[in-house]
């Protein structure tokens, strides 16, 4: 398990930073503006220090919701405690990540907003995955009966 928490993590970090990274030198090469907010970037030497921890904590945070997905296969957990664990794992790191580089944490309104946009996006991917995988299981139910008549 954890061999597969481990690539999940490698995969998902190398994944977001290269997408970031991409977007980053589409945006830095249309407008000749690093997308990083200027309070951030003045906390470092060089506004390429400040593009490069950015890129790491968006890495690390895409990395922590890949390897948190091995909850999702721990089936003795059931589907409720996996999902608010994941959810637990993935927003801290994603907050933390949230008030180091935007300093949301100074603003309550915008952490207020963060957060609420945050579960709200999560509900929502978790209310579709869930409906998906019932039709699937739904579909495989009928088959099965349909199987289960055909042989008697």
């Amino acid at each position: 398990m954890l061999k597969q928490i481990l690539i999940r993590g490698v995969n998902s970090f190398a994944y977001a930073v290269t997408i970031t990274l991409l977007a980053t030198g589409i945006v830095s090469f249309f407008t000749d503006y690093a997308p990083v907010l200027p309070e951030f970037a003045a906390r470092f030497d060089s506004l390429y220090q400040a593009v490069f921890v950015q890129l790491f904590l968006i890495g690390i945070s895409s990395a922590s919701m890949g390897a948190g997905s091995i909850i999702m296969e721990m089936e003795r957990l059931g589907l409720f405690v996996q999902s608010i664990l994941y959810f637990l794992i993935t927003a801290v790191v994603w907050i933390s990540v949230g008030c180091y580089c935007w300093s949301i944490y100074k603003y309550p309104t915008a952490l207020i907003s963060v957060v609420m946009s945050y579960l709200a996006t999560y509900i929502i991917c978790w209310t579709i995955q869930y409906r998906i995988c019932r039709k699937n299981l739904e579909e495989i139910n009928h088959r099965i009966f349909e199987l289960r008549e055909e042989i008697q």
